[in-house]
């Protein structure tokens, strides 16, 4: 088995590749290609955000309590990138491609810092404190 590190950056990086092609399709005028596009980052950055709200944060919390500045800075970031997402999914609604591409450089850049701070201090140390080294979490976020 993977270690959860490298299933969750692994999955990070599809995620950033979903969020690119979105932003492609916005800039070239293939507004159906888009949605597509974002609809499927949309669903498996939700679902990716699960897996590490329900299992990853709480192990981490155990260890350091629930109102530790790590994990409550990454729910923070979850909950302003879910109003963004909200956003983004208006502007292409609206076939606003201009307020689209705007939203997708601020939310690349949101995820660029918010990934690296979950790669570099919460999966190298979280894995450790879960019973099945990750298995759940890496199952939920495979969505099986």
């Amino acid at each position: 088995m993977e270690s959860l590190s490298a299933v969750f950056r692994q999955d990070h990086e599809r995620l950033d590749a979903s969020l690119k092609a979105a932003r492609q399709s916005a800039q070239s005028g293939a507004a159906g290609a888009a949605r597509a596009a974002f609809a499927e980052f949309r669903s498996g950055i939700e679902r990716h955000m699960a897996a590490e709200e329900a299992l990853l944060f709480p192990a981490y919390e155990a260890r350091h309590g629930a109102d530790n500045p790590l994990t409550s800075t990454l729910r923070k970031g979850h909950g302003d990138l879910k109003v963004f997402f909200s956003e983004m999914d208006e502007s292409l609604a609206e076939d606003d491609a201009e307020e689209f591409l705007a939203l997708t450089d601020t939310v690349g850049q949101i995820l660029l810092h918010h990934d690296r701070k979950e790669e570099e201090e919460l999966y190298p140390v979280v894995v450790q404190w879960l019973a099945d080294g990750g298995r759940e979490a890496i199952a939920g976020l495979q969505g099986q």
